[in-house]
């Protein structure tokens, strides 16, 4: 057993992607082009799957913007199982295989646009078609996936599965970030919904799962939980949030990529079913 393994000795290789497909569900999102790059830079060759065709294009043209010309783009939706299997069938052809497995791909408000739903309704007035939603797209998407990419891994004898998770599915969110108090903070229209905690909280225990499933083949199973990621947020919002962070301040989105590289790699070779929790802090308080 320990003669056939193949774990370089050098640290470089063991974190070198040169040729490792690597397929991206939500490819094309804010954290999903970011893990693209991140794969790219390492040698290995992303696979971007989204449901938006037009976001698709922008990630492909700002992947070759940055120089990374090796990377393949398919329109997916993956709570269509049937779907699913067509498109996976279509990189098996044009690649052989599929090395890594990154489920980045999650319901969010600009995900429900076209909806009447309140994506940020108070919990005795959620809508149960987004509550549903939610769900079928952070958890059951996510487990069709591992179930037609791992079953590949399993014969190869070998993959990566990195689900994104998130801190509130470790702890629950504190809606007082989110609500007015008397210091002047006004503020913000929005929170964080109970489907996304409770749907995340799924995604972690389903990586725990596959892990041992899984961990006689090879194939191994992880999670990242980030924190809240800075965007342009209002200031009084990233006060409020920060002070709930040990580093005292929001994620970086480029923040994440060394996480990606060490769990997609051979430098992570004996690593599984750990819920790699990335907060500054903030679940540790």
């Amino acid at each position: 057993m320990y003669e056939e393994l193949e774990i370089a000795s050098s640290v470089k290789k063991q974190f070198d992607l040169t040729g490792c497909k690597v397929a991206i569900t939500g490819g094309a999102g804010f954290l999903g082009v970011q893990f693209a790059e991140a794969i790219a830079e390492m040698g290995g060759i992303p696979i971007l799957l989204d449901f938006n065709q037009e976001l698709l294009q922008k990630a492909g043209e700002r992947l070759k913007a940055s120089g990374f010309t090796e990377h393949k783009l398919y329109e997916i939706d993956i709570t269509d199982e049937a779907n699913c299997k067509d498109v996976v069938g279509q990189i098996i052809n044009e690649l052989s295989r599929i090395d890594v497995l990154i489920n980045s791909a999650a319901l969010t408000k600009a995900g429900i646009e076209d909806s009447n739903a309140d994506f940020f309704a108070p919990f005795e007035d959620t809508d149960q078609n987004l509550w549903d939603a939610g769900f079928k797209v952070n958890l059951t998407g996510t487990q069709i996936m591992c179930k037609l990419i791992g079953s590949l891994m399993l014969e190869q004898r070998k993959g990566s599965i990195i689900n994104i998770a998130s801190d509130v599915g470790v702890i629950s969110p504190d809606q007082r970030i989110y609500q007015p108090d008397g210091n002047g903070y006004k503020g913000v229209p929005f929170n964080s919904p109970a489907f996304y905690a409770v749907s995340k909280a799924g995604v972690i225990h389903l990586s725990k799962f596959l892990a041992t499933y899984w961990a006689q083949y090879n194939v191994r199973v992880n999670s990242i939980s980030p924190a809240g990621v800075y965007r342009n947020h209002e200031p009084g919002f990233v006060e409020k949030l920060s002070a709930k962070i040990p580093m005292g301040r929001m994620a970086q989105p480029n923040e994440f990529k060394g996480a990606i590289a060490f769990l997609a790699s051979d430098a992570s070779s004996f690593v599984t079913g750990h819920n790699l929790v990335i907060d500054g802090g903030r679940t540790v308080w």
